[in-house]
């Protein structure tokens, strides 16, 4: 089942994120998150926070936000699919990425970016699956755990109303 995120979920939420952060290189940042950030992104009403559940049971989160700031590019969203590693291969991915396109869609967004690790083959073959296209790719410009990653850039242009006008952002 996918749902909307509400509060009481920001604990699994920062939970599972924190896990690929020690633990994988799918995220190229080092500082663990905290539960009120979490919160706070789920409140935002600019993003989309959505839950994946099995038979009750958290097995993933995806969720949107601005890909970069200021008002030329408030059309466009980054995005983040996460799910643990028993939950992967099973169509999940897939139907949190159909409602996070539906809900970037009815937002009014044009277009959206998924920034993925150069070692994630998997993710690199979803998106592709999903439509996305390769719109960049960048040698060595992530770094943890003392290795140095490449970023692989993908866009997927979204079905919009024709009244895209221009926002402050």
């Amino acid at each position: 089942m996918i749902r909307s995120a509400v509060i009481a979920d920001a604990h699994t939420i920062t939970a599972l994120w924190n896990d690929l952060i020690r633990e994988t290189a799918v995220t190229f940042t080092t500082e663990l998150k905290v539960c009120g950030d979490v919160e706070a992104i789920i409140m935002d009403p600019e993003r989309s926070v959505l839950i994946c559940e099995q038979e009750g049971v958290f097995v993933g989160f995806a969720l949107f936000g601005a890909f970069r700031g200021g008002p030329g590019y408030v059309h466009t969203v980054e995005h983040s699919i996460y799910l643990v590693p028993a939950a992967q291969g099973k169509g999940l991915g897939r139907a949190l990425m159909d409602a996070l396109v539906s809900a970037a869609m009815t937002l009014g967004h044009h277009a959206m970016i998924g920034a993925i690790s150069g070692g994630n083959a998997n993710a690199v073959a979803f998106h592709e699956k999903c439509g996305f296209k390769q719109a960049g790719h960048l040698p060595e410009v992530g770094r943890k755990n003392g290795v140095w990653h490449d970023l692989i850039l993908m866009h997927l242009i979204l079905e919009t109303p024709t009244d895209t006008s221009e926002r402050k952002g």
